[in-house]
């Protein structure tokens, strides 16, 4: 079993107000604060494995609910993992079972990293307005400049774009500079008000094997 958490804390938003060209890490900082305070969230992204591309799909509900779910090709049906407080639980189709404690504890750590609360951001630069998968969404971009490269498609940058209705992020992209250049990764953001992660009942502990 292997979990596909990624740190989900990022993002975003801004004011219209600031320049493009500024730095706008402390609005980045408010803004994660913001979406961490709500009731739920949702990222989707897509990793390349051994057998091919397996969509992810992870529902969060702070301070410590996760359900995982993953399809891919390769797979039967869909594989999942919760998450519930400090129970833990694998499975598909409607039919899970308690992880062991040493798993358990595995995935504790990770979401306990993917929904902590930053205290400090720096980097972040705005790009005002920007158009991305044909909406206008604020951006902001974090390159790391510490080891600066002189080749654009050498370069690696992170750029939120962010709902300017609503003030959460709508994206999470980690891409070269170069022009039309591909995203390494692409993470979506959703809100949908109807997640809930209850503990299956009855599960039966995992038996290793």
């Amino acid at each position: 079993m292997r979990l596909f958490v990624i740190a989900a804390a990022v993002l975003a938003a801004a004011t219209p107000a600031s320049a493009a060209g500024t730095d706008c890490s402390a609005d980045v900082l408010v803004a994660i604060q913001k979406q961490l305070a709500l009731k739920s969230f949702r990222i989707e992204f897509t990793q390349p494995t051994a057998e091919g591309e397996a969509h992810m799909k992870i529902d969060y509900v702070p301070p410590m609910k996760m359900l995982q779910t993953v399809t891919s090709p390769a797979m039967p049906g869909e594989q999942q993992t919760m998450l519930v407080n400090d129970r833990a639980f694998s499975g598909s189709g409607g039919s899970f079972e308690e992880l062991q404690p040493q798993f358990t504890q595995s995935i504790v750590a990770e979401v306990t990293s993917a929904l902590a609360r930053p205290t400090k951001l720096e980097g972040y630069e705005c790009l005002g307005t920007v158009k991305y998968e044909d909406q206008d969404l604020f951006g902001y971009r974090f390159e790391d400049k510490t080891h600066p490269q002189t080749d654009p498609s050498k370069a690696i940058a992170r750029t939120i774009y962010v709902d300017p209705k609503s003030g959460l992020p709508a994206y999470n992209v980690i891409a070269s500079l170069a022009a039309g250049a591909k995203p390494l990764r692409e993470v979506k953001y959703s809100y949908p008000t109807d997640i809930e992660i209850v503990a299956p009942t009855n599960a039966p502990v995992q038996k290793l094997r």
